[in-house]
């Protein structure tokens, strides 16, 4: 149990790699590697960070140590309040790197490896989610299988959408199938600004304040819309699908929307037998808030407190490290029942393979 009397399981954390972990893709594809950092480095450097990215008080742009030490995540997780922390890999677009399907293989297995090995430092408190090559998905599924079952890693991260395709697309079954029989959770963040995505939006901004606003919460309306109304959640009924990193204030709004729609032109959603929002509700969807979140308290009271978790966003620019769980626990605007769902119980539902 945390420093604040509450256990707590980050549901989305990052980092969770050596330092040098890229030292271990194969030989063969360290000259694409270098290309694919090179192209990286030009693509992200167009978004100014804030402050023209110098210094001032209250900004994270170091590297803190824990994201690649696991010695001293440990320690800012004790500093922070959390018990267990689901570490995410990157989002650069791994998962179709250089358009290049064998490359993309390469990278995903080593970066998977690599949250593997960060991980065995203390399995009990340090998970992680794989990623894996979209570009091909029967790839995809072989790769989530070996992450699940050789490295123990607890579910997988996914773009918002697929390049030209939706998440929806028939092509992705195997992949959701395959989550679904081994338990694995599916988390969909970000990945709308990544190189060769088809950019949705971000495309018509060019600075990272309204670049960074949208695209996670824009993102996600898009993704949600695409597994339910698509059919992915009715195809899969027991497969576990988190909403990462775009805040929960939009979710009522954006659920009473599809279910307008639904009741207006059901016939356009022939993949589905039922409302939108009793998809979310009564299936296994789940959504994280940010720990000072003015509309936490209006989507409990609108959607309940079952559906939504906790999450650190450790060790981002814009995260309130060390204060997150403190943020939660402290708020007195949410019942202590209801913190206990969201630091933890929540969590424990989305992630089952956790207490592995």
């Amino acid at each position: 149990m945390g420093r604040f009397g509450y256990q707590v399981i980050d549901a989305d954390g990052h980092g969770g790699e050596f330092a040098d972990w890229r030292k271990n893709v194969p030989a063969e594809w360290q000259p694409r590697l270098a290309e694919y950092r090179d192209r990286i480095a030009k693509h992200y450097s167009k978004l100014v960070l804030p402050g023209g990215g110098t210094a001032r008080k209250g900004d994270k742009f170091d590297m803190r140590p824990g994201m690649t030490d696991p010695a001293e995540r440990l320690k800012d997780m004790d500093l922070e309040g959390i018990d267990v922390t689901v570490n995410f890999p990157g989002g650069a677009g791994e998962e179709w790197a250089m358009l290049d399907r064998d490359f993309a293989i390469a990278l995903c297995r080593t970066m998977n490896n690599a949250k593997h090995d960060f991980a065995t430092h203390d399995p009990k408190r340090l998970k992680a989610l794989a990623k894996v090559p979209m570009i091909d998905p029967p790839a995809a599924a072989a790769e989530l299988r070996r992450a699940v079952t050789e490295l123990g890693l607890v579910g997988m991260v996914c773009p918002q959408h697929i390049r030209d395709k939706n998440l929806s697309d028939p092509s992705f079954d195997v992949v959701w199938a395959e989550a679904q029989r081994l338990n694995a959770t599916v988390c969909i963040h970000g990945g709308g600004q990544a190189p060769d995505q088809f950019p949705i939006g971000v495309d018509r901004y060019n600075t990272r304040l309204e670049v960074h606003a949208m695209t996670h919460p824009m993102g996600n309306m898009l993704a949600l819309m695409s597994m339910i109304i698509g059919g992915v959640i009715h195809r899969f009924p027991t497969l576990r699908v988190g909403f990462m990193e775009s805040g929960c204030g939009w979710l009522p709004f954006w659920l009473e929307r599809l279910d307008e729609h639904y009741e207006l032109m059901s016939e356009q959603a022939p993949a589905i037998d039922r409302k939108p929002s009793e998809y979310f509700m009564d299936g296994h969807c789940y959504i994280s808030c940010e720990p000072d979140e003015h509309m936490l308290k209006q989507v409990v009271e609108l959607m309940g407190d079952r559906k939504i978790v906790y999450a650190s966003d450790y060790y981002h620019w814009d995260c309130a490290f060390p204060d997150t769980v403190k943020l939660i626990a402290e708020r007195n605007d949410v019942s202590d029942t209801t913190k206990k769902r969201i630091l933890f119980e929540n969590a424990r539902e989305l992630y089952p393979l956790v207490g592995n």
